[in-house]
């Protein structure tokens, strides 16, 4: 299923760079949430506004959480073995 873009530019940007990460999208809310790959109950996960204040900092936002997320390297560890 093709996620609709988001209004904001800076944002969709963050978005598709989740996603390019392995980041997964689920429409919920006012716009949606941004899952890890690791999505079982202890995964990471990034609420994304529709309407954000201030637009710059939540891609910011959005590029940090997907930056500190601790699962990313486990899925990089296991897949050199």
């Amino acid at each position: 299923m093709h996620r609709s873009r988001h209004p904001n530019k800076e944002v969709e940007e963050a978005v598709a760079h989740a996603e390019s990460e392995g980041w997964t999208f689920r429409k919920q809310g006012h716009w949606g949430r941004l899952y890890c790959a690791h999505a079982d109950r202890d995964g990471c996960q990034f609420g994304v506004n529709g309407t954000p204040r201030n637009a710059g900092n939540h891609a910011r936002q959005i590029y940090r959480a997907v930056a500190r997320c601790p699962h990313k390297q486990k899925e990089q560890d296991n897949e050199d073995l």
